[in-house]
């Protein structure tokens, strides 16, 4: 379920507050095939920023992601980033969006922005709306599988897994829901 009580504004100031990584990332040596990143949330909305940072970093290096599917990991960064995961009010997703239209609705993956609609991160969809922890590791994971070069995919069949780059944000068209790239 999402967060009770939870107010997400339509818009924001369009600044965002970057989150420090943990440790001491200046100390960590890139390997091959991964990608730094910054975890940045607008100004004005009630995450807390420790916490969508561990949250953002636990789904990426999980088996089930893009480190076993695609050889590629992850690493958290103070500024930089090859990627910035961004977690905006839905004005400010429209707009860093663009020209996509997501009218306040979804997500993008727009250069190397990876844009969390704030309203979708709390309540998630009518799918997974008593799993937003499961939804928010589907957007994600869908968002970074486009930065890593991957496009979207139909349901294979009723009562399959979805596969991660299916738009399950407008439906599951039969499929079961899935937040993970890696299904097997």
């Amino acid at each position: 379920m999402g967060q009770a009580g939870v107010r997400i504004p339509a818009g924001g100031s369009g600044k965002f507050v970057v989150t420090a990584p943990p440790g001491n990332s200046a100390d960590h040596a890139a390997g091959a095939g991964e990608l730094t990143y910054t975890v940045e949330i607008e100004e004005g909305l009630p995450f807390a920023p420790t916490g969508t940072a561990r949250t953002i970093d636990r789904i990426l290096d999980d088996d089930r992601g893009w480190a076993t599917v695609a050889g590629r990991t992850f690493h958290q960064v103070a500024e930089a980033g090859e990627l910035r995961m961004l977690i905006a009010t839905p004005e400010t997703t429209d707009v860093l969006c663009a020209p996509l239209r997501t009218n306040g609705e979804v997500s993008c993956r727009n250069g190397d922005l990876v844009v969390l609609n704030a309203r979708r991160w709390a309540f998630g969809t009518d799918d997974y709306q008593d799993a937003v922890p499961m939804y928010r590791t589907y957007l994600v994971n869908h968002e970074v599988g486009h930065a890593i070069g991957y496009a979207h995919a139909d349901c294979p069949g009723p009562g399959e897994r979805a596969p991660v780059m299916q738009q399950q944000t407008y439906g599951l068209d039969g499929c079961r829901r899935n937040p993970w790239p890696n299904v097997g």
